[in-house]
């Protein structure tokens, strides 16, 4: 009887107080990890750089960080924000060796062709290339039951080092959930 009035809440109107309740939490938790992230890469930022790609910045999170410090292109496939130009991580329109430093954080799980977009990504870096993401299958368990599956592939740190060799610095951060690699190109 319990799990029926447990499913009922849970699927009134398709939004109820549970899923509310998770969404909620969700999102504290997700601005919690957004700025511890940005205290980790911002220390790693070449700051001899001076131009900067952010790939996948919908929320533009990094922007109000680096908006003074280099000539910045901000790029999402879905921009939410008139600042953003719209590209195809796995398809970029621009030059080859287009930017001293590009940001690529928490978006190759989200890509159809993660080694497609981690080719482009090397294609249009110049000097530096940071990329976060999700260090799974640490949670992914854990959000199989709770959160969104919004996640296509889980990339790797392994993945990331077969395709861009090994990176000048790594990390786990946020109780190892999150993974941080730098690479650097002459």
């Amino acid at each position: 009887m319990t799990e029926i009035k447990e499913r009922s809440i849970l699927n009134k109107d398709g939004r109820g107080n549970k899923i509310i309740m998770l969404k909620k939490n969700q999102k504290i938790i997700y601005n919690l990890i957004k700025k511890y992230r940005i205290q980790f890469v911002r220390k790693k930022i070449d700051c001899e750089g001076k131009t900067l790609l952010d790939i996948g910045c919908q929320d533009l999170m990094f922007y109000d960080f680096i908006k003074n410090q280099y000539e910045v292109t901000l790029s999402d496939m879905v921009p939410q924000n008139k600042l953003i130009k719209k590209e195809d991580i796995q398809n970029l329109s621009f030059k080859d060796e287009s930017f001293d430093i590009v940001l690529c954080q928490e978006v190759l799980e989200h890509v159809p062709d993660p080694v497609k977009a981690i080719s482009e990504l090397i294609r249009v870096t110049k000097k530096q290339l940071i990329i976060t993401v999700p260090n799974e299958p640490f949670f992914t368990l854990f959000r199989f039951f709770i959160w969104e599956k919004e996640h296509l592939w889980s990339v790797t740190p392994k993945l990331l080092k077969y395709y861009l060799g090994e990176p000048e610095f790594e990390t786990k951060f946020f109780f190892k959930r999150y993974y941080l690699g730098v690479w650097e190109f002459k």
